[in-house]
C-alpha cells in the first residue's frame, strides 16, 4: 500500500495542495469496520464501490484549463477504503498540473487511488458533453421497476440499528425465482468523525423470500442515529438482510446524497455484477 497522509483530513481544515499531492490520498482499512458488524469469513458478497467526481480539471500543456468528469471503481475486496476529504483534497492538487492528454490523467490518478487503497481501482474520464448526451439518451426501459418503502408504517421507531426488526418468510418452490426490487428516499446515517448527516436512496433487490415492507423500512429507518461510512452501512444492510431473511439473491444499492463534487455509489450483491450493473443515475444525484 501507498504511504499516504498520517493523519484522518476529515474534520480538520486544510487548503487545497497547490501542486500534485498523491501523499494526502488517506485510506481507511476495510477489516475493522467489517470484524465490528461480525461479518463472516464464509459470507459470499461480491461488488464495487462506485464514486463519481464532477469537479476534476487540469491544464493542457499549453496552459489551458481542461474539466472532465470521472469514476472511480473500486473493488469490495481492497484492503482499504479512501477517505472522502482526502480524495477531494487529491483531486484539487491536479488542478494547476499540465498534461499532455487526459489518458495520462486517467492513468496517473489510477495508479494513485490504486496504491492507496491496496487493489486495482478503475478509473474512467469523460468529456462533459460526453456525460450529458449518455444521461439524454437513457430511458426509463433501462430501469427496473422498484416498489417505494416509504408510504408504508413503521413497526416501531428506534434509536439505534436493530436488526431484528426484519420479518420474512420463506416462498413457495413456484414463486422463489420471482425477483422484487424496492427502494427508500428514507434512509440517513452519521459521519463517524463529524457526526454530519449522510444521505442517501436504497435500492433492494432479493429472491427466494418474502420480506415484510414495514420491516425493511424500520430498518432502514434505525440507521438515522448511526454513525458509519457509507461502505459498512451497505455491508451492514446486506449481512442483515442475508443472515435474518436468508434470501436465495441478494442486491443491495445505496446512491450517495453528492458532496464537495464527489457521489459515492456503494453495490454489495451474493452474485457476480459489473459496472454495467450499476444504477446510472438516482435521485440523489
Amino acid at each position: 500500500m501507498g504511504d499516504c497522509g498520517a493523519e484522518n483530513p476529515l474534520g480538520v481544515v486544510l487548503p487545497s495542495p497547490e501542486k500534485y499531492s498523491p501523499e494526502v490520498l488517506y485510506p481507511i482499512p476495510r477489516a475493522p469496520a467489517r470484524e465490528s458488524i461480525g461479518m463472516r469469513a464464509d459470507l459470499q458478497m461480491f461488488g464495487f464501490d462506485l464514486w463519481q467526481a464532477f469537479e476534476l480539471s487540469w491544464l493542457s500543456e499549453e496552459g489551458k484549463p481542461q474539466v472532465a468528469f470521472a469514476e472511480f471503481e473500486f473493488p469490495s475486496d481492497s484492503p482499504s477504503i479512501i477517505e472522502s476529504k482526502s480524495l477531494k483534497l487529491y483531486l484539487n492538487s491536479l488542478n494547476h498540473e499540465r498534461f499532455a492528454t487526459s489518458e495520462v490523467v486517467a492513468d496517473l490518478i489510477c495508479r494513485d487511488l490504486s496504491n492507496a487503497c491496496g487493489s486495482a481501482v478503475q478509473v474512467f474520464l469523460r468529456g462533459l458533453d460526453d456525460y450529458r448526451r449518455e444521461l439524454s439518451s437513457e430511458s426509463s426501459a433501462d430501469i427496473r421497476p422498484c416498489e417505494s418503502l416509504d408510504a408504508y408504517p413503521l413497526l416501531r421507531i428506534v434509536s439505534v440499528v436493530d436488526e431484528s426488526l426484519l420479518q420474512s418468510e420463506r416462498r413457495s418452490r413456484e414463486e422463489a425465482g420471482r425477483e422484487d426490487c424496492v427502494v427508500s428516499d428514507l434512509f440517513r446515517s452519521n459521519c463517524p468523525v463529524t457526526n454530519q448527516p449522510d444521505w442517501a436512496s436504497v435500492v433492494i433487490r432479493y429472491t427466494g423470500v418474502d420480506i415484510d415492507p414495514s420491516s425493511l423500512l424500520s430498518y432502514l429507518c434505525s440507521y438515522r442515529a448511526h454513525q458509519g461510512y457509507h461502505e459498512e452501512c451497505a455491508e451492514r444492510i446486506f449481512k442483515a438482510i442475508s443472515e435474518r431473511c436468508e434470501p436465495d439473491s441478494l442486491f443491495v444499492a445505496m446512491n450517495y446524497l453528492r458532496r464537495g463534487g464527489l457521489d459515492i455509489n456503494v453495490y454489495r450483491s451474493s452474485e457476480r455484477i459489473s459496472r454495467a450493473d450499476r444504477i446510472r443515475r438516482s435521485v440523489r444525484q
